[in-house]
């Protein structure tokens, strides 16, 4: 098994804000703004986005245009085209954990704390077919995901498909790092490794930790 810790998300250098943690833990979460073209009626707007709290995500994202919902928890997919973490998701096979976390913002933190909120357990790892039509026929029970959306075809695109049978969006946010975006000590204990989360570079959880990461992951509400 291996275990990838990636950070996702609106925050202040992707969007101008970050999303909201409130007072009991729980939390929105808020995609960043999508960048690229879109095929015709086949963009999703922040407006178009069920808030968990009520209403929709426009409230917490200050706009109203297009997003780019990546991941996405409804089934349970995630995409990349970039190097270095197109290739970090290309190591990863069944039954590995590709874990999600953001910056939020809320009454009782300091703004850019970074969370944990959620995770797709792998139930198969695509590349783009660039011998088909876009987006591709044979990836059609992927095509929630915002690379499918886009009116260009990404030859480098790489798709995590999650199993939704195991593959969670947490209900409460798990703490993962201070103030300064640096791993919390006693959540470096579970996780095998510390330092900064800001960038969003993926970060591998070592084999030796993978035990108390999963009791970690798994006893989250």
């Amino acid at each position: 098994m291996k275990i990838l810790f990636l950070r996702v998300g609106i925050d202040r250098g992707c969007g101008g804000t970050l999303s909201p943690r409130f007072a009991d833990g729980t939390f929105e979460y808020v995609p960043i703004p999508e960048s690229a073209e879109l095929l015709e009626d086949k963009g999703v707007t922040y407006p178009a986005l069920i808030a968990r709290h009520g209403g929709t995500l426009d409230q917490y994202s200050n706009s109203s245009g297009f997003t780019h919902y990546d991941p996405e928890f409804e089934t349970f997919t995630y995409g990349e085209p970039n190097e270095p973490k197109r290739s970090q998701l290309l190591r990863m096979s069944v039954g590995d954990l590709l874990v999600f976390y953001s910056g939020f913002q809320g009454p009782d933190i300091a703004k850019g704390t970074c969370f944990v909120i959620g995770y797709l357990s792998v139930r198969a790892i695509h590349r783009a077919p660039m011998d088909e039509l876009w987006p591709p026929n044979s990836l059609v029970p992927l095509h929630r995901n915002a690379h499918f959306r886009r009116k260009n075809p990404e030859p480098t695109l790489v798709v995590v498909e999650g199993d939704p049978s195991v593959s969670r969006l947490f209900t409460i946010a798990q703490r993962l790092s201070d103030a300064h975006q640096k791993v919390l000590p006693e959540i470096e204990e579970t996780i095998g490794f510390g330092g900064s989360v800001m960038r969003a570079i993926g970060r591998w959880v070592p084999e030796t930790h993978h035990e108390k990461t999963l009791k970690w992951l798994t006893s989250a509400r």
